[in-house]
């Protein structure tokens, strides 16, 4: 028996539809999980099989159907784990294409001490990656967990006749890319660029520095963001996508699967004021950025559908925050911020990502292949958002040599 897929399975799955096969493999998490000392092999098996046991999602197969939808199809089949202790082997796992029509969405390896898990998007996001180490970790203890509550009834509850919520997003994207700014005519082509801008804050200091701000940390680094495009494009508004993680209700915020998807906001100079103390517009980038978020559940067709109406719209710019909540253990120290940039090996996703990630310090990624930047410019919008952070807390931020 097969069942629809979730809007968030379907977003992947259209994703999946534009790139090369080849490059399917840009699909594939990967997390690294430390072993308790003394975990033997068997144990970790053990484990891994009862945790797959718990979530619906890890042995789910998709069928196509005969309008080139994915169906879930749940098996009772289990992944094989091995062990390499090489130095490559996690690299080597990370681009290995996993078929999601014919093989179950994750691998799982044993490398020296840590377990090696590589899992296809469709199956899982960043928060459910969290959801199954905590899982794992308890099953390895030894706790008993019963099944889970997983992405096949949630696909049901979306896919009713009359769901009020995916027809509010859907006029949302119309209303948005109606009003978005227009595409330039930029016939150079577009390099692949890559950053990483380690901003040396340890998360607790940067969710201080929020909380005086008065809005939520992601909503401080997106008003960042924002006025540093302003500043190095020139652009008084831009179209701007906001990962919405869509877990704020306890029927979902446990579900392990992909929930992910993009919301879309326009941002202009009059909200985020840069030249501005940050202090006083992260409250009004806050609510813009909220009331966003908000429609982050919708039909990946319906807002493909909107994007083919307005043609001309910009393609705008991505933002996904990836950061731990307050409260979260952190022994890191204030250290000297540093900008890397470099080709990025990424050839697919967004033309202009930016990935705020924050474990135990702040730090950002770039992804750029959006025509109009290069190397140089991308440098001269890292050294703006650093220079912003500088003004919150200077002592955590002075630029290394």
């Amino acid at each position: 028996m097969t069942y629809p897929a979730t809007v968030g399975q379907l977003s992947v799955w259209r994703d999946l539809e534009k790139i090369p096969r080849e490059r399917h493999w840009e699909a594939n998490l990967q997390f690294v999980w430390d072993l308790p000392a003394g975990t033997t092999d068997e144990q970790v098996r053990a484990a891994v099989g009862k945790l797959a046991a718990r979530h619906g999602s890890l042995r789910t197969l998709y069928v196509v159907d005969d309008q080139g939808l994915p169906r879930q199809r749940l098996t009772e089949d289990a992944i094989t784990i091995g062990r390499d202790d090489g130095p490559d082997a996690p690299e080597r796992e990370l681009r290995q294409v996993i078929d999601v029509t014919s093989q179950l969405p994750w691998r799982a390896l044993i490398s020296r001490n840590t377990l090696v898990v590589t899992i296809h998007h469709m199956a899982a996001d960043g928060v459910a990656a969290l959801i199954m180490r905590e899982d794992f970790l308890r099953l390895l203890g030894g706790e008993e967990l019963p099944p889970a509550r997983g992405p096949l009834e949630l696909a049901l509850e979306q896919q009713s006749r009359d769901n009020p919520r995916l027809r509010n997003a859907e006029r949302h994207w119309r209303r948005t890319l109606a009003a978005a700014p227009r595409a330039k005519d930029e016939t150079a082509a577009s390099e692949r660029i890559g950053a990483m801008l380690r901003t040396g804050i340890p998360m607790p200091r940067a969710h201080e520095l929020a909380a005086a701000a008065g809005a939520s940390l992601s909503s401080v680094l997106l008003a960042v963001y924002h006025r540093a495009l302003c500043v190095v494009t020139g652009e008084p508004a831009h179209l701007m996508f906001s990962m919405s993680n869509n877990r704020y209700d306890d029927d979902q915020a446990g579900i392990v699967t992909s929930l992910n998807q993009w919301a879309p906001l326009l941002l202009d100079a009059a909200t985020s004021n840069p030249g501005a103390p940050l202090a006083t517009v992260a409250e009004k980038v806050h609510w813009r950025h909220f009331s966003a978020l908000k429609h982050g559940v919708y039909s990946p067709d319906a807002a493909a559908a909107a994007r083919a109406e307005q043609p001309e719209a910009d393609a705008g710019y991505h933002y996904n925050p990836m950061l731990t909540p307050p409260g979260f253990p952190s022994r890191d120290e204030p250290v000297p911020s540093t900008v890397e940039v470099y080709p990025s090996p990424r050839a697919t996703g967004p033309g202009f990502y930016v990935i705020a990630r924050g474990l135990t310090s702040l730090e950002f990624e770039l992804r750029v292949s959006r025509p109009g930047w290069d190397g140089s410019r991308v440098r001269a919008f890292a050294d703006h958002v650093l220079a912003e952070l500088h003004a919150l807390s200077p002592a955590a931020t002075a630029r290394s040599s």
